[in-house]
């Protein structure tokens, strides 16, 4: 089984028991839990609250977009990040690589966590567009 395959089965199994449960995936924490059953992005025509994923991250579309008008809208360029954000987890499990906060839309808020250019997991203890070397006061291990 690829990992590819193994997050996937393991989203179906967290999806189902939501369901079971009568709760839907309303967090950006449970997005990331069920993150291996939404599709890899490719260039194309996107709507807000569309969700992908991207070099290693889970993103959502917050201002619509078509690739094919704008091609610089593409996860290795800045106007990536004018049309999606990353969605950043409640728990160590839903930890994901720091991203680079660019506006309002997707600062790091306090209990949120992400894994440091160190490898390490960092809750963030105040609400904050900077990173652990930039503030460290706002992060801890």
């Amino acid at each position: 089984m690829t990992d590819k395959q193994l997050a996937a089965l393991t989203s179906s199994i967290y999806l189902s028991r939501l369901t079971l449960a009568g709760e839907s995936v309303d967090t950006d924490d449970k997005r990331l839990r069920a993150s291996g059953l939404y599709p890899d992005w490719t260039p194309g025509k996107y709507k807000t609250g569309d969700i992908y994923n991207a070099d290693g991250q889970t993103w959502e579309c917050f201002q619509a977009y078509d690739n094919a008008v704008y091609p610089d809208i593409h996860p290795e360029k800045s106007a990536w990040y004018t049309f999606n954000r990353p969605l950043h987890g409640t728990s160590p499990e839903t930890a994901r690589p720091f991203v680079p906060v660019q506006g309002a839309h997707d600062i790091y808020r306090t209990g949120e966590y992400m894994i440091w250019s160190d490898g390490l997991i960092y809750r963030c203890t105040q609400d904050t567009n900077f990173s652990p070397d930039e503030y460290p006061a706002a992060w801890e291990k």
